[in-house]
């Protein structure tokens, strides 16, 4: 494959899951809201579910990333997508010891 076609590959991937996710994430948070108004004591939950699924949609982006780097055998691009994905991993780590 040439480097455009990996490139609108690798596009359409990260296009796909963002859409899928914002989607995903909109819907819970608008089952959430309806909740919340119909006065449920379940509703937080389900909305603290829908903010956290939008806000690893960035972190999924990078997965991906890392997972067509891998089958496209591009060293670098694995290496440096790792480093990110240890540091978003010790950040999240360090807010669960936080509190």
């Amino acid at each position: 494959m040439t480097d455009a076609l990996n490139f609108r590959r690798l596009e359409s991937m990260i296009t796909g899951v963002m859409r899928v996710g914002v989607a995903l994430s909109s819907t819970i948070l608008l089952v959430g809201l309806v909740m919340k108004f119909a006065g449920a004591s379940s509703a937080t939950p389900v909305l603290n579910a829908g903010i956290v699924i939008l806000m690893l949609i960035p972190a999924t982006r990078i997965v991906v990333c890392l997972v067509d780097a891998a089958l496209r055998r591009d060293a670098l691009l694995a290496f440096a997508t790792t480093i990110v994905i240890i540091v978003l991993t010790g950040q999240i780590r360090g807010w669960f010891d936080f509190r």
